[in-house]
């Protein structure tokens, strides 16, 4: 108290309370990051659940022989066949979102040597949707020539074994930036009979290289 009674003043300054939008600021930004939060538990629950990649699958569907050509080479003898087969490939697409596939190859085996192949064009086959595929391959007599006793025998005994081996590479695109890439393969052994040139039966495995 002062000698008149008032009372003393404070020498310090006042308390200024800080403005509201500084005290809300804290709060503004961990709704954000709880949001933020949120939204990605949300979509790895999605990718892992309703939108999960799924692996397309191919079937060999049929495999027929549309042109068999023989040809005599002189003074050898030597006979060679050129044959021209056509398949039906069959791939289903399992996923939520399409599947986009590239290049893909057919090649054709008999008895392990390698005699020919095709190219299978690039497609698009849509959600749970599936696709036929016609692939024509052409095999080259001269390519059978270090084959034609084995040849020979399998066909007197009236049958003729070959395997087909067909690659897809393709990738499946969700909510336009999950990316699953997936090549499907499909390996087929086909039995032709001879001399009707008619497949006579066909055993197929399908898998899946990520």
């Amino acid at each position: 108290m002062t000698e008149s009674g008032l009372p003393r003043s404070s020498s310090s300054s006042p308390i200024i309370p800080k403005p509201i939008h500084r005290r809300r600021l804290p709060l503004i930004l961990l709704l954000v990051f709880l949001l933020l939060l949120l939204l990605a538990a949300i979509i790895v629950i999605l990718a892992l659940t309703i939108f999960r990649p799924r692996d397309p699958r191919t079937q060999l569907v049929s495999a027929t022989i549309s042109g068999a050509s023989p040809h005599f080479s002189l003074p050898t003898l030597t006979l060679s066949i050129n044959l021209t087969f056509a398949f039906d490939i069959l791939v289903y697409n399992p996923n939520r979102a399409s599947f986009s596939h590239g290049h893909g190859s057919t090649r054709l085996l008999y008895r392990t040597a390698y005699i020919g192949d095709a190219d299978v064009l690039p497609g698009r086959i849509p959600s749970h949707g599936s696709t036929h595929l016609q692939v024509s391959l052409t095999v080259d007599g001269s390519r059978l020539a270090g084959e034609t006793r084995n040849l020979v025998s399998d066909a007197m005994a009236g049958e003729v074994d070959f395997d087909a081996e067909t690659r897809i590479p393709g990738r499946v695109k969700f909510l336009g930036f999950i990316k699953h890439h997936a090549v499907a393969i499909s390996n087929c052994h086909v039995a032709v009979g001879f001399p009707n040139l008619k497949v006579m039966r066909q055993d197929c495995t399908q898998k899946t290289k990520l």
